[in-house]
């Protein structure tokens, strides 16, 4: 506790252009409720997804109730939201001139679960024979396009807020200790590199490995994963190709896709960049790619291999060059948004995950 005299530097107004929230020692907060209500709506209405003769559109936004907020307590970022959504749908199937209408609700969109840990409850309002298929479809892609949706809210309220939520203080040089050595950082964009809870750690750990990438010291290693899809190799080579394959199982996320020796590519929203290197159909495809969070101008090298079995494929995903502290989640991120959403969208392996 500060005793009354001593100066303690949490109480002292420091000499300074704006004057306040010093060393962003006081709790600073923006409200992040008519952003959210603007970006949910352009997320989920026009929403598509189908399979085979069924389709799924969400239109409107039936119920939206809740808020959101970022706040800034010792510069540290804290995000608070907590979301109701109900969005209607029309679904159509081929053959018929049924329209099943419904809703989907969202009950639990908050700071306290994951994208993937919401709940997507369907409801369907008018009789047809055309129920089951849609209500199929519903729970086999609608689910997962729905909560993919979210990921990219929860992501971006993440991005946007953090921005200008910690301010610089009067100390312009910053030390990080690492390894025995100090390394001097600017302290401004060292405070606004930090989107989470854990925001010090993280960005210290990120301005530690972007002073090694100058020097191209970037502890590196290689991870790698299976799977087997009871798929034709050259069917499987096309979906991991053909850009309208490619939008399926990445929920439209294909911005850019130049299938073509030294094309670019981008997908999850720019999360995911890289450049084609040589495609080999229908056996491989090696490429760079870079996650977001990679030390800037860092690529990986990455290589699917797939394998004709017989009555099945191996698909096999090499990944070099990947930084140390991202292999993790590297490895699993190719497992989940890549093989496993595969998996789900076309049906191709009966493996439960």
């Amino acid at each position: 506790m500060a005793k009354w005299g001593e100066g303690d530097p949490r109480w002292i107004v420091e000499e300074r252009p704006d004057a306040t929230n010093v060393n962003n020692w006081h709790w600073s907060e923006k409200n992040a409720t008519p952003w959210s209500k603007d970006r949910l709506k352009e997320l989920l209405e026009g929403l598509k997804f189908e399979d085979g003769s069924a389709s799924v559109e969400l239109t409107t936004i039936k119920k939206m109730e809740g808020e959101a907020t970022a706040n800034n307590r010792k510069a540290k970022l804290i995000f608070l939201f907590e979301w109701e959504l109900e969005v209607n749908f029309v679904g159509r199937v081929a053959g018929s001139e049924d329209e099943v209408k419904g809703h989907v609700e969202i009950p639990n969109l908050s700071d306290e679960n994951d994208a993937d840990e919401v709940d997507v409850n369907t409801t369907i309002s008018s009789k047809s024979p055309m129920e089951a298929p849609i209500r199929h479809l519903i729970n086999k892609k609608g689910v997962e396009a729905v909560r993919a949706a979210l990921a990219v809210y929860i992501r971006e309220l993440k991005e946007e807020f953090s921005k200008g939520l910690i301010l610089p203080t009067d100390k312009p040089k910053a030390q990080v200790i690492s390894k025995g050595k100090t390394t001097v950082v600017d302290k401004k964009q060292f405070m606004n590199n930090v989107v989470t809870d854990s925001a010090a750690a993280t960005a210290k750990k990120q301005q530690q490995t972007e002073s090694t990438t100058s020097s191209g010291d970037v502890p590196t290693k290689s991870v790698s994963c299976v799977e087997n899809f009871k798929v034709p190799p050259a069917r499987l080579f096309e979906c991991l190709t053909q850009r309208e394959m490619v939008n399926a199982w990445t929920n439209g996320s294909a911005a850019q896709w130049d299938l073509k020796p030294d094309g670019d590519f981008a997908l999850f929203g720019g999360m995911v960049t890289g450049k084609f290197l040589t495609i080999d159909e229908p056996r491989s495809l090696e490429f760079t790619w870079r996650l977001k969070s990679f030390p800037a101008g860092h690529f990986a090298h990455v290589v699917f291999t797939i394998k004709d079995k017989g009555d099945s494929t191996d698909i096999t995903i090499d990944a070099a060059n990947v930084p140390e502290h991202l292999a993790e989640e590297t490895q699993n991120g190719f497992s989940r948004y890549y093989l496993q959403a595969l998996a789900r969208t076309f049906g191709f392996s009966s493996r439960v995950f």
